[in-house]
């Protein structure tokens, strides 16, 4: 079913501008057979931008599938360089609020990791909400439980000094009903609320194709967050982009009616649309520059490894399946390895994997992290070709 209305402000002028066929519906589901991981649903991604409020969406996603309940798997703390990241970020952001001996709830906390963190660095007592949790996946703490359900108004009686969710908004279609189940079960505290999101904006400028996948469902930008965030009863404190402007980061608070407080960061929709104008003009020529590239090393026989499992992986491999040019994709998350990538059909290998297979040439799913890998290879005597997106 095709969703005729924005999920950010309700509008009705829509225009869809790029459509992948056929992509897999799940990217993280942990899959240990081949055939099952080949019979993962495939359906259209048709992003779609709103004249009214520049949101981005896939108007095509299926709201009827469940994404996160079976065996989900999207944990980064196993590399330093995300680990130093987002500590980091972590620390910035609890000074800056004081958020120091209060509780902190998290939606959508995944496995935990940023819970305990935000509640290690700041003598916090934390409540992580998500129904993907996994329990015994990392350290238990006196001062953090969790509750392995769905955000919604019952957790509201939950009084909290801080609102987290990062990287979760990104997998809601409906991002207005979602602000406004936060907004309602707001009762009587006035908690700041911190969201962590891709941003569109990187993914549209450089043609970033293998960050569209279907599990992902709405790309939004310093705009259009804001628009949403303020349509809600929030007011913008601070937006920022992090991690080489991939991350974009909002800080906010509940106020009584509508904010006319505007970001510097914001773009305008006029802006924003441009810049899918531009995104349609390059993209085929991006596709067709990695199609021609894994030819040629398919041609010359060498040995092509993808670095970097999970959403990126599937995006990128979904392009290019037909051609059979990389052999395997390596991660780091033991949790992920001997798993078969959905829709795919690969299975998952580990660096170690790799020390006797000697790659030739290795795609960096995530530039950030080309420093660690280099190293981790090196240390392995490996030297490969190495390409970063």
């Amino acid at each position: 079913m095709k969703h005729t209305i924005c999920p950010n402000c309700r509008g009705t002028d829509l225009e869809d501008f790029f459509t992948i066929p056929n992509a897999p519906t799940q990217s993280l589901v942990t899959i240990k057979d081949r055939d099952e991981a080949l019979a993962i649903p495939r359906k259209d991604i048709v992003l779609t931008f709103c004249n009214s409020c520049g949101f981005i969406f896939n108007s095509a996603f299926d709201t009827t599938i469940d994404y996160y309940s079976q065996g989900y798997e999207d944990q980064q703390g196993f590399s330093p360089t995300f680990v130093k990241f987002i500590t980091g970020v972590t620390e910035r952001f609890i000074d800056k609020y004081g958020i120091r001996n209060k509780r902190v709830i998290e939606i959508g906390c995944g496995k935990g990791d940023f819970i305990r963190l935000i509640s290690k660095l700041g003598d916090n007592s934390g409540i992580g909400i998500d129904p993907a949790y996994v329990p015994g996946r990392g350290e238990a703490m006196e001062n953090v439980s969790f509750i392995r359900e769905f955000y919604s108004d019952k957790h509201g009686d939950i009084e909290a000094d801080c609102i987290t969710c990062r990287h979760t908004l990104e997998h809601i279609h409906d991002t207005c009903g979602f602000m406004e189940t936060i907004r309602r079960s707001i009762k009587t505290s006035e908690p700041i609320l911190f969201f962590e999101i891709p941003c569109v904006v990187r993914i549209l400028e450089i043609q970033a194709f293998w960050d569209i996948f279907y599990e992902h469902c709405t790309y939004v930008s310093p705009g259009s967050l804001a628009r949403l965030f303020r349509l809600n009863g929030f007011e913008v404190l601070d937006l920022y982009l992090e991690y080489d402007n991939q991350y974009l980061f909002i800080e906010a608070k509940p106020v009584d009616g509508i904010s006319e407080k505007i970001h510097p960061l914001e773009e305008s929709v006029e802006e924003l649309k441009a810049k899918t104008k531009t995104f349609v003009e390059k993209i085929n020529v991006q596709l067709g520059e990695w199609r021609e590239k894994l030819t040629r090393f398919k041609t010359e026989g060498k040995k092509v490894v993808v670095w970097g499992g999970g959403s990126k992986s599937v995006g990128f491999l979904t392009q290019f399946a037909d051609l059979d040019a990389i052999a395997h994709v390596c991660d780091i998350n033991p949790h992920m390895q001997g798993n078969f990538i959905p829709g795919i059909g690969k299975q998952y290998v580990g660096p170690d994997f790799l020390t006797d297979y000697k790659p030739d040439v290795v795609i960096v799913m995530n530039s950030v992290y080309m420093n660690e890998i280099k190293k981790d290879l090196a240390a392995r005597g490996l030297y490969p070709e190495m390409l970063g997106l």
